[in-house]
């Protein structure tokens, strides 16, 4: 039997280091088009993948988020705008959870960089419906 450790996320990825380009939003995604984002999968099991996502200053449009996701704000600012108008806005040290059939609109500046965690199978669906999983 393998022997099975702890995965420690790299501290250079946590401060932004050698994040690779990632496929963009679909651009109806996009109410203001980003214009580069770029990440690092740390670890990705069958239940959980997280990763280190860095976004240029932009929005994404989400329509009923497919999965739930649990955010820990590591540089810049997020402003989440839920359809019905609730505005909530997050900086470098908070974490929150997107629940998984939330909409609306989530707006990154300031060097935006997040540590996230997903349900691996919904990511994977996601990604591949939204042409982002190259």
């Amino acid at each position: 039997m393998t022997p099975v450790h702890p995965v420690a996320a790299k501290r250079g990825h946590l401060e932004g280091k050698n994040l690779r380009p990632m496929p963009l939003w679909p651009a109806e995604m996009m109410p203001r088009p980003i214009p580069a984002n770029r990440n690092a999968v740390w670890y990705s099991g069958e239940d959980i993948t997280t990763c280190v996502y860095e976004a240029d200053d932009g929005t994404v449009a989400f329509a009923d988020l497919p999965y739930d996701e649990h955010v820990h704000i590591l540089n810049g600012t997020a402003v989440l705008t839920s359809a019905d108008g609730r505005v909530d806005t997050y900086g470098p040290g908070d974490w929150f959870v997107a629940p998984k059939g939330w909409s609306g609109t989530w707006e990154m500046s300031g060097g935006y960089r997040e540590m996230i965690v997903f349900h691996t199978a919904a990511l994977l669906a996601a990604a591949k419906k939204w042409g982002i999983d190259g």
